[in-house]
């Protein structure tokens, strides 16, 4: 048999390899790109990364916490804190766990409580010469609990009572911090999330 009439019969099978491994090809293309519009991934992730419906990514940070006690949110509370650090914070430093984006949340372990809880916040507001003040709205275990506006340059001292219903059943006490009036940074800034607040203490005491 003739060289040419061995290629002649080898085209169609060539041909039927090739056209397999385009459609291979293709169907691997649809499926990535379709993972890429609907990733199979947990809420929390698709609502940072993919809706981008937040700026806080939730993560497993958890702190265990009696109350009556004051905790430092400046830089010599750091390792306490850390655990109760959820997400949107940057810090501490001298004055304070600064907020970092739209929202920020933090996260205690708390034996159970017979009653209530009166937090107590010591905040101080990011300020602009157009922006005096900073509205933050507090929830606790998704439940809102409180509505302050910080002012000035001054910290203040922002007072509320978190209701028992909020608590009872719960091991843990999560606080989410959302801030309406956000001042946003520069372009070129190294974090171009929204800053609110500079959280310096935090207290919870029982009823």
């Amino acid at each position: 048999m003739r060289l040419s009439e061995l290629t002649n019969s080898a085209r169609p099978a060539i041909l039927a390899g090739g056209y397999a491994l385009a459609g291979a090809l293709a169907a691997a293309e649809i499926a990535i790109l379709a993972l890429a519009l609907t990733p199979n991934v947990n809420d929390d992730y698709r609502a940072y990364y993919v809706d981008k419906t937040t700026t806080c990514l939730n993560r497993d940070a958890i702190a265990r916490y009696t109350p009556d006690r004051t905790v430092s949110f400046r830089s010599d509370g750091a390792t306490e804190t850390a655990g109760m650090r959820v997400c949107g914070w940057s810090g501490p430093v001298a004055d304070g766990t600064h907020s970092l984006g739209e929202t920020s949340r933090l996260r205690l372990a708390l034996p159970p409580p017979r009653d209530g809880l009166r937090a107590t916040l010591e905040l101080a507001a990011v300020i602009r010469p157009w922006r005096s003040s900073q509205r933050v709205v507090i929830s606790a275990n998704g439940v809102e609990v409180h509505r302050a506006t910080v002012s000035g340059t001054a910290p203040m001292t922002v007072t509320f009572v978190i209701p028992h219903a909020v608590l009872a059943g719960k091991a843990t006490l999560d606080m989410a911090f959302d801030y309406p009036d956000g001042v946003p940074q520069s372009a070129d800034a190294s974090n171009i999330y929204n800053r609110a607040i500079k959280l310096q203490s935090f207290r919870l005491d029982a009823l």
